[in-house]
């Protein structure tokens, strides 16, 4: 099997990384912090080194980091806890996973806000600054999502200068990590909210994410339970991580997050995915059937290319070359609503993409292009 479906999750995890998941259910699965016994005091202490571990990433304090179950679950945790008001104005992309968009969509059936798209060009993918600050002198930003790179087309988004100028604005700048953070490191500056997820681009399991609350605001709760601290307490903790962290906690899957991130210490993943991209992308280019989805700069593209064949339906062709090539890429509209119309891939029902990591190689991206020529 040649797996190129990394940006949905990243596969296979290292080595190390599947010891530590066996071990850790059979010496780690402990409810931490609620024991005074050895093996659950030593299971809180991994976890507060991995809290410290993801907090180095971006060089920010470890209490800063909330862990819960997906991205899309801390995605939802932000999103219902901004107090959100009648009137408010909040701005996405045309980029943005469906972990963003549903949640505000939703919110908006019982807040009567604005949902404004950021400008971008559908020429050269650039955003347009001028216009941009045009919408926020008009209609001042509550609060802006966004993505570091797309999970349909791998395009590194320019959000340093899109929250540079929302911060002119007092806006909650909120930064979904999901595709990148482990491999591609944000800038915190002018972020106030950082997603990631341990089972994308750090190389961790299902079942452990969360975000950064870079500059400490607070949320309202939407999600309240035990976690093992202040128990008398009929209320959430105030303050830091326990305010948003309720029941137990993954620590099987938060062990091998602890192991993923010391394995991608010691690996240039980024740097491979480069070359692997360059190498893609320039192969493709040789085939004239092939319809690509790109920026003007290709270089603002990582790990992910996508695709379609003239005459033939995206989905068609994920089922040709799992068939009879058994690569695995993945098809459709891939649970972003609206950048097939932006990049004009609605006709082929989506896109098909290809997601690289850390384990393929040019080999793999050559049995792909062989395959493609069939067509």
């Amino acid at each position: 099997m040649i797996y190129l479906d990394n940006s949905a999750t990243t596969y296979p995890k290292p080595e190390c990384v599947y010891k530590v998941l066996d071990d850790a259910n059979r010496e780690r699965a402990f409810n931490a912090g609620r024991g005074t016994y050895k093996s659950a005091k030593e299971t809180f202490k991994m976890i507060e080194d991995t809290r410290r571990k993801i907090g180095r990433i971006i060089n920010v304090n470890s209490d800063k980091v909330a862990f819960f179950s997906s991205a899309t679950e801390a995605l939802n945790i932000i999103i219902n806890g901004l107090d959100i008001k009648d009137g408010d104005n909040i701005y996405i992309s045309c980029f943005e996973h469906n972990a963003i968009v549903r949640p505000l969509y939703n919110l908006q059936k019982t807040i009567d806000f604005n949902i404004l798209f950021i400008p971008f060009q559908r020429d050269t993918w650039d955003v347009n600054l001028t216009e941009l600050n045009n919408l926020f002198v008009m209609n001042k930003p509550k609060a802006i999502l966004i993505s570091h790179i797309s999970n349909v087309t791998g395009f590194i988004l320019p959000y340093q200068k899109i929250f540079a100028l929302s911060k002119n604005y007092q806006s909650i700048n909120i930064l979904d990590s999901a595709q990148s953070f482990g491999i591609l490191n944000p800038n915190k500056t002018n972020c106030d909210f950082i997603v990631f997820a341990g089972h994308k681009s750090l190389y961790a399991s299902f079942g452990i994410a969360g975000f950064i609350n870079v500059n400490d605001i607070l949320l309202k709760i939407v999600k309240s339970g035990g976690n093992g601290s202040d128990s008398l307490n009929h209320d959430m903790p105030k303050n830091g991580f326990h305010r948003y962290e309720s029941g137990s906690q993954n620590s099987v899957a938060i062990c091998g997050l602890n192991r993923s991130v010391d394995w991608l210490n010691g690996n240039d993943i980024l740097h491979h995915e480069q070359e692997l991209t360059k190498y893609l992308i320039d192969n493709l280019k040789l085939n004239k059937k092939i319809v690509m989805y790109l920026p003007k700069k290709n270089d603002n593209i990582l790990g992910i290319v996508s695709i379609n064949i003239e005459g033939y339906n995206s989905s068609d062709v994920g089922l040709i070359l799992s068939d009879e090539y058994d690569i695995c890429v993945r098809t459709g509209y891939h649970c972003s609503p609206f950048i097939h119309d932006f990049i004009g891939s609605i006709s082929f029902g989506g896109t098909v993409r290809v997601s690289m990591g850390a384990f393929n190689s040019k080999k793999d991206i050559d049995i792909l292009i062989d395959a493609l020529k069939t067509f």
